[in-house]
């Protein structure tokens, strides 16, 4: 973030005596963040974000009204006391950087006007403070999320398609098949379970099943189980969760907005890496699980 700062103050002799002419203080306040500019733009169109970091709703018997001037535009209407005063913020692409939006604040302080000066103080305060929130994951997505590399390559993996009301059954069955092979083809199971669903229609869900294996372990082509290899040590976005199965299956959109916004690419299927022992879990079961998704 940068500040620019014109000072006004200029001394003036008359009769004798040195008389100070206090001017205004004009500066410039602009914060970038490695965000697209739809994104950062929520911050202000949505009441209720607007509500969490622009501390001079805060103050008593102040109402803000946002209203847009032009698409990059944003001005800030504190309405108290019959009283109107505009703050007028830019948001727009960063023509140096496309994966960066800036926000930049211009404003004016002055010892003649110290509420004024003091809404505008506020506010650069509040801007910047904007500024470092959107640079965390927890305050833009809910959760932490972080860049780590595959370690686990490979796997024993089973599809099947079930009815979704048995999900829970069917997904125990098909990791006892996956272990049961493993064992029998000393393929080395690690321990390592990760599942994948998706809905084929209202009645049916899709399986998608693998746990991680320490030896190469050939498949035929027709057979249900199929070794596969995920690549080592390639880009991997994670996402810790703890609580109800059933709304960790419903995480996978998290991350997927975090990709876009990011400009990454996917390199294969996300998936949930269990923590907790077991699998089969029902949706209102308590689980530890790592939410992954593989991409370039």
């Amino acid at each position: 973030m940068n500040k620019g700062l014109k000072l006004g103050v200029i001394g003036v002799i008359v009769a004798g005596g040195l008389f100070f002419l206090l001017r205004s203080s004009t500066q410039e306040l602009v914060v970038r963040v490695p965000l697209p500019l739809e994104r950062v733009m929520r911050e202000f169109e949505d009441t209720a974000r607007f509500m969490r970091w622009y501390a001079p709703m805060q103050a008593s018997g102040t109402r803000v009204v946002v209203s847009k001037a032009n698409p990059f535009e944003f001005i800030l209407d504190h309405q108290k006391e019959g009283r109107s005063t505009p703050v007028h913020i830019v948001v727009s692409p960063d023509t140096s950087d496309s994966k960066v939006t800036k926000m930049v604040y211009r404003y004016t302080t002055s010892l003649l006007s110290p509420t004024e000066s003091a809404l505008a103080k506020n506010t650069a305060v509040a801007l910047e403070h904007l500024g470092d929130s959107l640079k965390r994951s927890e305050y833009v997505y809910g959760y932490k999320i972080v860049t780590t590399t595959v370690v686990d390559s490979s796997f024993l993996f089973l599809s099947k398609i079930v009815p979704t009301e048995n999900e829970a059954i069917e997904t125990e069955k098909i990791y006892d098949a996956l272990i049961a092979y493993a064992e029998q083809r000393n393929a080395g199971y690690t321990g390592v379970r990760i599942f994948y669903r998706q809905y084929v229609n209202k009645k049916q869900t899709a399986l998608f099943a693998s746990i991680g294996v320490s030896q190469y372990t050939p498949t035929g082509p027709h057979e249900p189980i199929q070794y596969k290899m995920m690549p080592y040590g390639k880009k991997l976005l994670v996402m810790d969760y703890e609580g109800e199965y059933g709304k960790a299956k419903e995480l996978f959109s998290v991350l997927e907005a975090y990709k876009q916004d990011n400009e990454l690419v996917s390199m294969a299927i996300p998936f949930i890496k269990y923590v907790s022992p077991g699998y089969g879990f029902t949706d209102d079961q308590v689980v530890k699980v790592r939410i992954s998704y593989p991409v370039f």
